[in-house]
């Protein structure tokens, strides 16, 4: 566990040194708030689901997707670079390495969290006793969309593959998370094919808790647990492989 926090305090050193990337991280959610409520205040008739009790954990869980592609870039960098052939010499074993990024990267997204809400404070999103609450219902979405930049990072050779990999995901998320349209809007097959995704549990796992309470973290928190164990298990299964190659 110590080797894991001497590399993420070596990948925070290394997000630093790239102040753009970690300030659109943090200030995109910040952004597209602010683009929403400026279109929807000069709207004559706004719909229900993009009133912003509704479609605020959308936009903050989209700016996860971009952490996913920070993280992504992170991994896939060092690849080309001598860094990984000295952990592949060094005693540290793959998933030290990765979950380095994790430990890194979650800190980020926990501020970029508070910030966006802090701000929807300002646009009339309820404050009460879910408030904080729904900080912390959107932590395993938080990491859900991590442990895809890592899986991403894994899977890609260099950056130039990471970017059209991750847009995948980053569209994937707006369509069928219901950020840019409600998830109610589908039905029949096609709606129980998203409801398998973990999209759509990712944001209504907070947006829901205005109407429903606090239970409304189930089904959805299994979901994202299921969907987090494949993605280690792929990346376990990853590893091995290639250890076996070499």
């Amino acid at each position: 566990m110590k080797k894991c926090f001497i590399l993420a305090q070596r990948n925070i050193k290394e997000m630093l040194r790239e102040p753009l990337s970690l300030v659109f991280c943090l200030g995109f959610p910040l952004i597209m708030l602010l683009v929403m409520q400026i279109i929807f205040t000069n709207m004559e008739f706004v719909p229900a689901n993009f009133k912003i009790k509704s479609y605020a954990n959308g936009i903050c869980v989209f700016g996860y997707t971009f952490t996913s592609l920070f993280v992504a870039m992170q991994i896939s960098s060092d690849k080309n670079t001598s860094f990984i052939k000295r952990i592949n010499i060094s005693p540290i074993n793959k998933f030290s390495y990765y979950f380095s990024f994790f430990i890194s990267a979650l800190p980020m997204v926990f501020i970029q969290t508070i910030l966006f809400f802090l701000v929807a404070l300002i646009f009339k999103f309820p404050f009460g006793v879910y408030f904080l609450l729904n900080i912390l219902y959107l932590l395993p979405s938080a990491i859900f969309y991590i442990c895809i930049g890592i899986l991403i990072g894994c899977i890609c050779k260099n950056e130039k593959q990471t970017g059209p990999i991750t847009s995948i995901f980053i569209s994937l998320t707006g369509i069928f998370g219901g950020v840019f349209m409600p998830i109610s809007a589908f039905s029949g097959g096609f709606a129980t094919f998203i409801n398998l995704l973990p999209f759509s549990h990712s944001v209504l796992i907070g947006s829901e808790l205005q109407s429903i309470g606090a239970k409304c973290i189930y089904p959805h928190i299994l979901y994202l647990l299921f969907y987090i164990v494949i993605i280690i298990a792929v990346i376990t299964i990853i590893e091995k492989i290639r250890g076996l190659k070499k």
